[in-house]
């Protein structure tokens, strides 16, 4: 296999396990491109990307720019001269004449089988529509909103006690262990497959206002949304005024008023069915078992959640 000059353009968690392959592959990973770091938390201490933590770890050239459409960006890339850009959980859209540059091309990590779930949050997208199965797409960039051709693309299921976090893992693990394909396939860009634009669907940003519940929807619908909005937003409910988030549930069969509390233990009946609470976090406390959070939160059976 040929060594390549690459640059590296990515910010998000998902986006470390394959900087830390292809550090480890042989390439010459000549710069890493990340979001600036940015003040966090209640100390408003300085935070990097996990992105830039790695490239740290590894001594790689790093490099905060915060757009990509001034000159001296594009001459500081064109004098880099890469083979390939790859582009995974960036947050920045490269401008035309950057995608000229490479020689092989930029491609990007996609988290769905594409054409389906293009956009932001296609994870999520796929947990709250109920696929069974989702994926990684590598595609070659083009100018359109991940509207370019499919280098390879791999299949995992979805199972119904996983959430965002631990589907997110997996396929970022998946994603990473597909580039020694990869790398592979590039060499013969007749072989990469067109999309489908009437096959397309697009995932849309998450909005905060989507992760209240409503307890009109039926168990399946609610028990998929508290695990693709874990961690974030969190899948919430409002009790005294306070906002109730919930970690982990699953389904039952009982049947009630939709939002009625139908035991002791906080099992909520849904629109179809109901789901029974296992782990439960109150705004301003810690997350905790739902035996726990209810030895000083009494909500009686009969209760009417909204």
């Amino acid at each position: 296999m040929k060594k390549l000059k690459i640059v590296f353009m990515g910010t998000a968690e998902f986006a470390v396990p394959t900087l830390e392959k292809l550090f480890k592959s042989g390439h010459d990973v000549v710069s890493v491109y990340s979001s600036s770091p940015k003040k966090a938390n209640r100390g408003m201490t300085i935070t990097q990307s996990p992105v830039s933590s790695t490239a740290k770890k590894f001594n790689l050239d790093l490099h905060y720019p915060d757009n990509l459409k001034s000159n001296d960006e594009y001459n500081r890339l064109k004098a880099l001269a890469p083979d390939i850009i790859i582009v995974i959980a960036y947050g920045m859209i490269l401008p035309p004449e950057i995608l000229a540059i490479p020689k092989k091309g930029c491609f990007n990590l996609h988290a769905s089988i594409l054409p389906r779930w293009r956009g932001a949050a296609p994870i999520q997208r796929a947990m709250i529509n109920g696929d069974v199965k989702t994926g990684i797409s590598i595609i070659k960039i083009d100018e359109g909103l991940d509207t370019g051709d499919i280098v390879l693309k791999k299949e995992i299921s979805i199972d119904d006690d996983d959430n965002y976090r631990d589907l997110e893992k997996k396929l970022s693990i998946l994603g990473a262990e597909s580039f020694e394909n990869f790398f592979d396939k590039i060499e013969d860009p007749e072989l990469f497959e067109k999309q489908d634009d009437a096959k397309s669907s697009y995932a849309k940003k998450i909005l905060k206002s989507e992760a209240r519940i409503s307890w009109n929807d039926s168990a399946s619908v609610i028990s998929r949304k508290i695990n693709a909005f874990f961690p974030k937003p969190g899948a919430w409910f409002e009790y005294e005024s306070k906002r109730v988030k919930i970690i982990k549930a699953k389904k039952d069969d009982q049947s009630g008023i939709p939002g009625e509390v139908l035991d002791s233990n906080l099992k909520i009946a849904c629109g179809e069915n109901s789901v029974q609470i296992i782990e439960i976090q109150k705004e301003g406390k810690q997350s905790c078992s739902v035996e726990k959070f209810l030895l000083g939160n009494k909500i009686n059976k009969g209760t009417i959640l909204k």
